[in-house]
């Protein structure tokens, strides 16, 4: 890892609990999910980000490596989430690779035992989501000005993809919110540009941060509980 983008990826976090310190409504709405990047920023990003590279064998390097972590602390967690967890991990990765414009990317995963959850955050410093439809001048009509509309469309499906069969998949957040909450009673929460997602069973909201956050990038947190939910079909959030 380069000694920019650690310096580059600790000042987000550090500048995100700065800034939204006082902002005791945003804290509550998502304690779980704030808490995963509490604990990241605590511990360092040096020691418990895996960076890599944004080419096939290097995403799928990653997923092995993110999930052997999770084997070697819980073997009975991996062996119920393997499958979804490798979709997930997939999909979220790709996005990086197909959207972001950036060369690599920047993945945590970590069984925590005090919650008995899976604690998941995915990041890049690409042209963030808005960029992705401004770029790809996709929906442009629906997109206005601002990173909170970006993440909007996104929650709602809208694609930046050119193929019509790919139309419904959206930038893949979509599904994997879905894929998430309803599937696997967790949160799901994303961070781009000044702009912050939060869905779970009990919350869906999109807010506008404060001016002094300006992540350059997309940055994805998910809590998921360590059991996977009877009558889980991970075909019902594939299409």
């Amino acid at each position: 890892m380069d000694k920019n983008e650690i310096v580059s990826l600790d000042g987000i976090l550090s500048s995100f609990f700065a800034a939204i310190s006082s902002k005791e409504d945003t804290i509550s709405m998502a304690p779980n999910l704030l808490s995963v990047l509490k604990d990241l920023y605590a511990q360092r990003v040096t020691a418990k980000v895996y960076t890599f590279c944004l080419h096939d064998d290097a995403i799928a390097s990653a997923i092995n490596h993110l999930k052997d972590n999770l084997r070697n602390c819980n073997p009975t967690c991996f062996k119920s989430l393997n499958i979804p967890l490798t979709y997930l991990l997939d999909e979220l990765i790709c996005n990086i690779q197909q959207h972001a414009q950036t060369d690599r990317g920047y993945a945590f995963l970590e069984y925590n035992a005090v919650t008995d959850s899976i604690e998941i955050v995915i990041a890049d410093m690409g042209i963030t989501i808005y960029g992705s439809y401004a770029t790809s001048q996709k929906h442009l009509d629906k997109l206005g000005n601002s990173d909170a509309e970006a993440l909007n469309l996104a929650q709602n499906g809208y694609s930046v993809k050119n193929l019509p069969n790919a139309e419904n998949r959206g930038y893949g957040i979509s599904s994997n919110i879905r894929m998430v909450v309803d599937g696997l009673h967790g949160e799901f929460a994303v961070l781009s540009g000044n702009a912050l997602l939060l869905q779970s069973a009990t919350q869906k909201k999109i807010l506008d941060l404060p001016k002094e956050i300006d992540y350059k990038g997309t940055m994805i947190i998910i809590k998921i509980p360590a059991a996977i939910p009877y009558g889980f079909n991970l075909y019902n959030y594939t299409s």
